[in-house]
């Protein structure tokens, strides 16, 4: 019996003494990051860096955060930040946003807050933290821009889940219920407010391929950037409106898209009218539009329903062999 106690007394000595050796590791790997971030002309700011949680846990907290990247002119700061992970599994991360945060570029700065935000990482530490899977979620999320407008979303959930053998192609899910748009986009697009304030539910499932892993490297370096998205379906109902979008797209190095979406579109005239009102259909070719949109929608045998391809190519979208106008750019910042 007093061999068994000496036996878990050393058992337990030795937890004790793995716990703390790996804690004040952890404080230190980000103490030296920090300083990494600093050398590279960063601006870095921690007031606290604690570690607690002992013995099942290490909860890393840090207040009074500030990273700003000069090289991408983007800034975050937090009053606290909280990373948590077991003691027998460091693959497991759960990240938590304080209450209010901001995210600053030269040419905007935007106040986040939220009932809760928080994201599961399944990582692996051994290939610069590089990400196999993230959850997402979001309560009573808020939106504030320092250019006048505000966005807020009752429930949301991002999901992205890198694919077996791939390095960087990841199946991506994003859902979002009671999304209340910027006033000035909802005033532009219903001004006689007969749509209701909130669109019930926007989604969109996604696989993307990215030229570098979601790794550590994405913050300290570049962020990674789409070559190419599947895109299963994307949807979003408001009122009597209902859009559906699906394609793949090729994307260049310049962040141009080669390929086709296809639409379909629900009580699509009320949408162009929409269009016409915020300032994205010039008023003199509504007439134009409508009426050739009018020829296609016949063709499914709905007329409220339209259902069309969309080319992307060279920067350009088209309508069959007519330029609609310039193609989006998407690149990450």
């Amino acid at each position: 019996m007093k061999r068994i106690l000496v036996i878990l007394t050393v058992i337990g000595t030795l937890c004790v003494a793995a716990w703390f050796g790996w804690a004040a590791f952890s404080k230190r790997a980000i103490e030296n990051w920090f300083a990494a971030r600093l050398a590279e002309g960063w601006q870095v700011a921690a007031d606290e860096i604690t570690v607690s949680g002992f013995p099942s846990t290490f909860e890393t907290r840090l207040t009074g955060l500030m990273l700003a990247d000069p090289a991408t002119g983007l800034a975050w700061t937090a009053p606290e930040f909280t990373l948590r992970y077991p003691s027998w599994d460091l693959s497991r991360i759960t990240a938590i946003w304080p209450p209010s945060h901001m995210i600053a570029s030269p040419d905007e700065r935007l106040t986040i807050s939220a009932e809760r935000l928080s994201s599961t990482l399944d990582v692996r530490p051994s290939a610069r933290m590089a990400l196999d899977a993230s959850q997402t979620r979001m309560q009573g999320l808020a939106i504030t821009s320092s250019l006048g407008w505000q966005s807020q979303l009752a429930h949301g959930q991002i999901d992205m889940i890198r694919q077996t053998g791939a390095t960087a192609r990841y199946d991506m899910r994003f859902s979002a219920n009671d999304l209340v748009p910027a006033e000035q986009v909802a005033k532009l697009l219903d001004p006689a407010g007969v749509l209701p304030q909130a669109i019930p539910g926007v989604s969109a499932t996604a696989l993307v391929d990215f030229d570098r892993p979601w790794d550590i490297g994405a913050i300290e370096d570049i962020r990674p950037q789409p070559t190419r998205i599947d895109l299963s379906e994307a949807r979003a109902e408001w009122g009597a409106l209902m859009l559906r979008l699906s394609g793949m797209l090729d994307i260049d190095a310049e962040g141009r898209p080669t390929g086709e979406i296809a639409i379909r579109a629900q009580n699509w005239p009320e949408m162009l009218a929409m269009a016409e009102r915020a300032g994205l259909l010039p008023p003199g070719l509504r007439p134009t539009a409508e009426s050739a949109l009018g020829f296609l929608a016949g063709l499914s045998g709905r007329r409220e329903d339209l259902d069309v391809t969309l080319r992307l190519d060279q920067g350009f979208v088209f309508l069959g062999p007519l330029p609609v106008g310039e193609g989006p750019r998407i690149r990450l910042r």
